[in-house]
């Protein structure tokens, strides 16, 4: 279940991962092309991506390169932070605008997070003075982007794939029936028509 929502997680059928798939290469395209190319109504996709972007599955933006709108560095930051504080520190750090990704990890460090700096000297100043200024950070490495081989904003979908069954449900849930075992070496065939030789 999603916390902040309280819904449970939607399901993605084909349509959706086809819909996913071409905003992804093209987030301006227009909903009457994207219902052509899909050979649905443009209604339809209006919908599927008001529920995908309601939902959080996708979100639809600007993606700048850091590098050419002013920053210079990416920085990686590994954060040891005592249990208690894991999530309050999270939530801390979720707020500095030079940070762009963060996540709660397992491993040597409890925190990670990659930020962007406009000059060596604002590094110095968010180390010394922003994070020293939160006790709950026991110990931190850093470590400087020289260059990126690949940054992608297109995931591939997992097709062929099935779906997350979500713990709890009844037996009587249809997914979760057992379909009855077919006879070992026999071709399963309908009543009334011969099985093929």
């Amino acid at each position: 279940m999603d916390r902040k929502s309280g819904r449970l997680p939607m399901r993605v059928d084909q349509l959706d991962r086809e819909l996913i798939r071409l905003l992804g290469i093209d987030g301006r395209l227009a909903n009457t092309e994207i219902a052509r190319r899909l050979g649905v109504a443009e209604g339809t996709i209006r919908n599927r991506i008001t529920r995908l972007t309601r939902d959080n599955v996708i979100r639809i933006g600007a993606w700048a390169d850091p590098l050419r709108i002013g920053y210079q560095t990416y920085t990686m930051f590994e954060m040891q932070v005592g249990p208690r504080h894991i999530e309050r520190v999270a939530e801390r750090l979720a707020q500095v605008p030079e940070i762009y990704f963060l996540c709660i990890c397992t491993g040597a460090y409890d925190i990670y997070a990659a930020a962007c700096f406009r000059s060596s000297e604002h590094i110095h100043e968010f180390i010394t003075k922003r994070l020293a200024g939160i006790p709950e950070i026991v110990r931190m490495s850093t470590s400087s982007i020289t260059r990126v081989v690949k940054r992608e904003s297109v995931l591939p979908m997992t097709e062929g794939l099935p779906p997350a069954r979500r713990a709890g449900r009844s037996r009587r849930d249809p997914e979760l029936r057992t379909r009855p075992a077919q006879p070992s070496g026999r071709i399963p065939h309908r009543r009334g028509k011969e099985a093929p030789s």
